[in-house]
């Protein structure tokens, strides 16, 4: 089915520019001479510290984009909810964490936790694969 036209292809090649973009970003942080500023350190402290909703969301946006479920039982909804429930849990956390203020470091464990229940969410409540099932 093409939704959008030639949107879909406008889209697809913004998107595979961005991820050249980071790719080469990526390259460039790695062969400069100063350690620990690649973006996955970056957000590995910043997920410890206060912004541990980022496994979470990097979670849900990979399982939304690669993993998702054609059964429509689990169907959220065609439209922004999703997303937004997505948004809520980040400002959620962000409240926790500055509420409770943490200053101690964030667990591996728990922050893979949260990147399993990301995968879960964007898996069987944000999949684009049920629309091929309908």
């Amino acid at each position: 089915m093409d939704f959008l036209g030639e949107y879909d292809k406008i889209v697809t090649y913004i998107m595979i520019g961005f991820a050249i973009l980071y790719v080469a970003i990526e390259v460039i942080l790695n062969v400069n001479e100063a350690k620990g500023d690649t973006s996955n350190i970056i957000l590995l402290k910043a997920a410890q510290k206060k912004l541990f909703f980022i496994p979470f969301a990097l979670g849900a946006i990979l399982a939304h984009l690669f993993l998702g479920t054609e059964d429509p039982n689990y169907r959220m909804s065609d439209s922004m909810n999703p997303v937004l429930i997505l948004f809520g849990v980040a400002l959620l956390s962000i409240g926790i964490a500055f509420l409770l203020r943490l200053n101690k470091k964030i667990p591996i464990w728990v922050l893979s936790i949260l990147l399993g229940l990301g995968l879960l969410y964007g898996h069987l409540f944000w999949s684009m694969n049920y629309m091929e099932a309908l």
